[in-house]
């Protein structure tokens, strides 16, 4: 009766071993990555450690942008048509001319939202307007 228990008990031993023994490169690698970490973790204080006392002006920042070549691998000026000119046209724009057009978008919700209100909600309670009317400024 004790032997099946006992047998089980050593397999499962076994088992256990065999996967921890399996697994040591990974856990070297791990080991490296979290060495790496703590590598970068270590600069980093050492870097900004002294900025916590010091007091930066906006005009002091210096930005700097990268341009940065962008090769696609062909000539895109056989794709584009003769005398071809990106920035042609582009202060010939009159914006005074120009109407802008704001579309009204109306909003359909999928369920009725006095069921998440308080019972007798009045949103212009508080208002200073006559019979709760708001008269819009459009």
């Amino acid at each position: 009766m004790y032997k099946l228990p006992l047998l089980f008990s050593l397999l499962i031993t076994l088992t256990i071993n065999a996967k921890t023994e399996n697994h040591s490169e990974f856990n070297n690698s791990s080991l490296e990555f979290i060495a790496l970490e703590i590598d970068q973790f270590e600069l980093e204080d050492s870097l900004f450690s002294n900025l916590a006392d010091t007091i930066l002006n906006v005009e002091d920042i210096q930005v700097v942008e990268l341009e940065e070549d962008v090769e696609l691998g062909f000539d895109t000026t056989q794709y584009l048509p003769e005398n071809f000119n990106a920035l042609a046209g582009k202060n010939d724009i009159d914006w005074s001319k120009v109407e802008l057009i704001e579309l009204e978008e109306e909003v359909e919700l999928d369920f009725d939202t006095k069921d998440y209100l308080p019972e007798n909600f009045n949103p212009y309670q508080g208002l200073d307007c006559k019979k709760n009317v708001v008269e819009s400024l459009y």
